[in-house]
């Protein structure tokens, strides 16, 4: 019996570094055989030195969906709405995730209300099998 493969999303992760931790959970949960919730990681693990912009574009314009995890300070990080900027102009479906179920963090320039979602994992994975 062949085993069906189901196609990945590829998704960039834009995310505030102080916002880590919820960039890092996220990758875990895809990983996770038990949780339906699958993508292709194509975010940003380490800073670049040089050449920033030229090497995050490059990642953007892979991914399909750019997923911005929205924190506290999201909102005011310049680099931030640069990705969500390329995002866009990439064509990339952009899904803005709160990362605080109790708090509603402000949303950064450019991220619609109707991109944002609560870090719901069938929420998340609907809108990641939804078309652009």
């Amino acid at each position: 019996m062949r085993r069906q493969t189901i196609k990945k999303s590829k998704v960039f992760i834009s995310f505030h570094n102080k916002d880590r931790h919820a960039k890092d959970l996220l990758q875990a949960q895809a990983k996770n055989k038990n949780i339906n919730l699958q993508f292709s990681d194509q975010s940003v693990n380490k800073p670049y030195k040089s050449k920033w912009k030229t090497n995050t574009k490059s990642k953007i314009q892979k991914a399909s969906t750019t997923v911005v995890m929205v924190g506290k300070d999201t909102y005011q990080r310049k680099a931030v709405d640069w990705e969500i900027e390329q995002s866009r102009k990439a064509g990339n479906k952009i899904i803005a995730v709160q990362i605080h179920k109790d708090k509603h963090h402000r949303l950064p320039v450019g991220v619609k209300k109707s991109e944002e979602v609560r870090w719901k994992i069938d929420t998340l994975s609907r809108r990641l099998k939804k078309g652009k």
